[in-house]
């Protein structure tokens, strides 16, 4: 048996600890991307992408990618997915160097378009990508992944989630105000 005492033995210790801190505010930023691309960027997607689908083009279109093999809807899907990523670091690329109207073009309108693609690819023909094996793997493991640090930063979104709904009557609520209000006024400028 352990020459520990019981209460000793269940915690964790002080290095533990600071390293799990440390890990969950490496994924918090991670966490609250992925809020923001589910809550606002993937339901706004999905919307639009619904009104669109009900054109009869786009129908038509819809019922083609569906006939497709499996293999060649992968590839269809993996070109917006590529064009989204390069989009990403091209618009990166052109921030960094100073040209940030330039940079919100490329984001907004080649990126948002590839988006908008592969999410359409995705969702019309979701089975067929699923059923190629290599692509379902890669799948399962992004949504793990995902869901991981999801879960694993919960406790903290969730206090965030309460301080932004407190307002002012929190410390954190106080701070995250007026984080909000600085950035405001350096966008004005």
């Amino acid at each position: 048996m352990s020459d520990l005492p019981p209460s000793a033995i269940n915690k964790p210790s002080a290095a533990r600890r600071w390293r799990r801190m440390a890990e969950n505010a490496l994924l918090l930023p991670v966490a609250l991307v992925l809020e923001v691309l589910d809550r606002v960027i993937w339901d706004g997607a999905k919307a639009l992408l619904n009104l669109i689908s009900r054109l009869t083009l786009v129908a038509r279109l819809r019922r083609f990618l569906q006939t497709l093999p499996p293999i060649i809807v992968v590839f269809l899907f993996l070109i917006p997915e590529a064009i989204d990523h390069l989009s990403g670091l091209w618009a990166t690329v052109l921030f960094v160097k100073g040209h940030w109207f330039a940079a919100t073009i490329v984001a907004v309108f080649i990126k948002g378009f590839a988006i908008l693609l592969a999410l359409w690819i995705y969702q019309a023909c979701e089975a067929n990508l699923l059923s190629v094996a290599w692509f379902r793997t890669a799948h399962d493991t992004v949504i793990r992944t995902r869901d991981w640090v999801l879960e694993r930063t919960r406790p903290i979104r969730e206090r965030l989630h309460l301080a932004a709904r407190n307002g002012e009557r929190s410390r954190l609520g106080r701070r995250l105000a007026a984080w909000r209000q600085r950035i405001g006024r350096s966008w004005v400028r």
